[in-house]
């Protein structure tokens, strides 16, 4: 009974972890894909004007 309860501890943390990373590399990757998209709007609008 102990050992199912320490699994399922041990579950949980890992859920809880990999979580975690999920989220943060998606915020980094959203990040990441906004910065190009603002760095090709603002190109697209400078050439367009000049």
């Amino acid at each position: 009974m102990i050992l199912l309860l320490v699994l399922l501890a041990a579950l949980v943390v890992l859920g809880v972890v990999l979580a975690v990373v999920v989220i943060k590399w998606l915020f980094i990757l959203a990040v990441v894909a906004a910065l190009i998209w603002v760095i090709a709007f603002f190109s697209r609008g400078i050439s367009r004007r000049a």
